[in-house]
């Protein structure tokens, strides 16, 4: 390209290339500038044991792909405790209208999925508190593959009440600050699950972690009610044999 056709960003620097902006990129952008505006956002940062996490996983990816057909990932699993987390801590699944807090009595779990064009979206799975690990790694599975496919339809992304976005699957991903999903009250971003050194009885010895990052509507909730729903979720993903599976 000669410098006579080369055009300038308002920085004074030439434009490589430009990108117009999908419709849908452009409605989800206006979604989270709206939702960042308006929510008093705070993040609260744990890191939480996983090993009996990991050995939970393992033993039900050997059962239930036989019995089931289905493979039980993490994030299945981080649906089930989220929901049982929730459930105990109902504050934590509602919505702030006007002046009034209102405690919402479905628990619907939105999945933040990426598209194969980069965008985001959040298929929900509702009422996942009443449904066994099979039934919510079946639906996920389900829900991302509509995703991918292009196939889903309105009330597959309707009625969300919480998100999980789940980053673990970069290697080093530890903490992010992720937006809330407009009219929920919180967002729990999962990391990898890794390897690290620990204390254990007076000696270092090598453990595995998952951290965990959760914003939440200071509007709805203060720090203390986010903190007992988090140590609640801490407590069912390291002592995951608490985890209601329905099997």
């Amino acid at each position: 390209m000669s410098d006579e056709v080369k055009k300038f960003g308002p920085h004074g620097v030439a434009i490589a290339e430009v990108i117009p902006v999908p419709a849908m990129r452009k409605m989800m952008a206006d979604h989270m500038i709206k939702s960042h505006l308006e929510a008093a956002r705070v993040t609260i940062l744990e890191e939480i044991p996983a090993d009996g996490l990991v050995k939970l996983r393992s033993e039900l990816v050997e059962d239930l792909e036989k019995t089931d057909g289905v493979k039980i990932s993490y994030t299945h699993l981080f649906i089930k405790a989220l929901a049982q987390a929730l459930r105990q801590h109902m504050i934590i699944n509602s919505t702030l209208i006007e002046n009034e807090i209102q405690v919402l009595e479905d628990i619907n779990m939105g999945i933040a999925i990426a598209l194969p064009d980069g965008n985001l979206i959040a298929p929900v799975i509702h009422n996942a508190d009443k449904k066994n690990i099979v039934e919510i790694a079946k639906r996920a599975l389900e829900l991302q593959e509509k995703a991918k496919t292009g196939k889903l339809i309105l009330d597959d992304v309707k009625r969300g009440t919480f998100t999980l976005t789940n980053i673990g699957m970069l290697p080093e991903s530890r903490w992010t600050t992720p937006i809330i999903n407009q009219s929920q009250c919180g967002i729990l971003a999962t990391g990898a699950i890794r390897k690290v050194p620990v204390v254990r009885d007076d000696q270092i010895v090598i453990g595995t972690v998952v951290s965990v990052s959760f914003t939440f509507d200071h509007r709805i909730v203060n720090g203390l009610p986010a903190a007992l729903f988090i140590n609640t979720l801490s407590k069912l993903l390291e002592d995951p044999s608490q985890l209601e599976l329905g099997i």
